[in-house]
């Protein structure tokens, strides 16, 4: 009997112990369980952060969308400054451009009866003064009361304007010139353009007395950051006529519309059409309405984000904008 008990309690300890391999197995069976939950777990927290990052960059770079969409519908295109900018046989290097109404001008036939050498087309002889300046003779100079006569401008809706003679390469097709091009500069047939595509989106108010420049520029962070930024003018009216000559930029200069968090890898402007709708009336093929398709790629900035996600988001919008103003910004008469 004694025997029997003690054997019995011999199977039974046997039975509730665990083996060195069982408790081996079982280790590595926890530590792979616990392997695979902590990078589930990483792996989670780290799409949450990336998808986080991607909504905020969308979301920051759909507001600077917006802000440029309200103010390109409540503006006008400011074609004399594009013309300056770059359609201009000789533009302006800076941003207060002091040719300011000679676009317009070069829709006016400036009459026959002066001999007066003046305006954008200063090489003619045999034309009437074009107030290239827009100052102490305009309008006296150039009046455009009507009846007209040999000595009065008249606004021909073409540029150049139409009865223009062939000179310095210029030819007397409308086609051959427009805001952006001139013979003469980098684009070698002025006909072949359609849309221009600049790096600046330069608007003026419905009145004609203030100007915005939108463009891209390195940041002040100090890591070759790039953001949007704003520039605006206002119109000096110099003779009272009621039409601006010359602009004053804000003191303060460019003021950045890019969040810090981001920064804008490019930005570009498709500007359609290449003439002012408003003033080339008399050409074919004029578009009715200008609008601008603007396209930037942007990127959190923050060297917070790239440390924490280790790369970080890129998005390009691209959106097209009609114009608000429905007519011709007086800049010359």
């Amino acid at each position: 009997m004694h025997t029997f008990i003690k054997n019995r309690r011999k199977s039974g300890a046997r039975a509730g112990a665990y083996t060195l391999v069982e408790l081996l197995i079982s280790v590595s069976i926890f530590a792979m369980l616990a392997v695979i939950c902590v990078s589930v777990l990483v792996n989670s927290l780290a799409s949450a952060r990336r998808l986080y990052a991607q909504v905020f960059l969308y979301s920051e770079a759909q507001n600077l969308m917006d802000h440029l969409a309200r103010e390109v519908e409540r503006s006008a295109l400011d074609y004399e400054a594009y013309y300056l900018r770059y359609g201009n046989r000789s533009p302006e290097s800076d941003w207060n451009a002091t040719g300011y109404g000679l676009y317009g001008q070069s829709f006016y036939h400036p009459g026959t009866g002066n001999t007066t050498v003046g305006g954008p087309y200063s090489t003619i002889t045999g034309y009437g003064i074009l107030c290239s300046d827009g100052l102490s003779t305009y309008p006296d100079g150039c009046p455009t009361e009507t009846p007209i006569d040999e000595y009065k401008d008249t606004n021909t809706g073409t540029h150049p304007f139409t009865g223009i003679e062939d000179f310095l390469g210029f030819s007397t097709e409308p086609s051959s010139m427009n805001a952006f091009c001139e013979p003469g500069g980098a684009i070698a047939d002025c006909s072949s353009l359609k849309t221009a595509v600049v790096e600046e989106l330069l608007l003026i108010n419905r009145a004609g007395t203030e100007r915005m420049a939108f463009i891209q520029e390195l940041s002040d962070s100090g890591d070759e950051e790039y953001q949007i930024s704003r520039l605006e003018f206002t119109g000096i009216d110099d003779d009272s006529d009621g039409i601006v000559e010359s602009w004053t930029p804000d003191p303060s200069g460019f003021m950045p519309l890019t969040p810090p968090s981001l920064t804008i890898e490019r930005f570009h402007v498709f500007v359609s059409p290449v003439e002012d709708p408003y003033r080339a009336f008399a050409e074919v093929d004029m578009q009715v309405q200008p609008q601008v398709t603007v396209v930037f790629n942007a990127t959190l900035g923050n060297s917070f984000f790239t440390r924490l996600l280790g790369q970080t988001p890129r998005i390009t919008l691209q959106r097209t904008f009609s114009t608000g103003v429905y007519g011709e910004v007086k800049s010359y008469e």
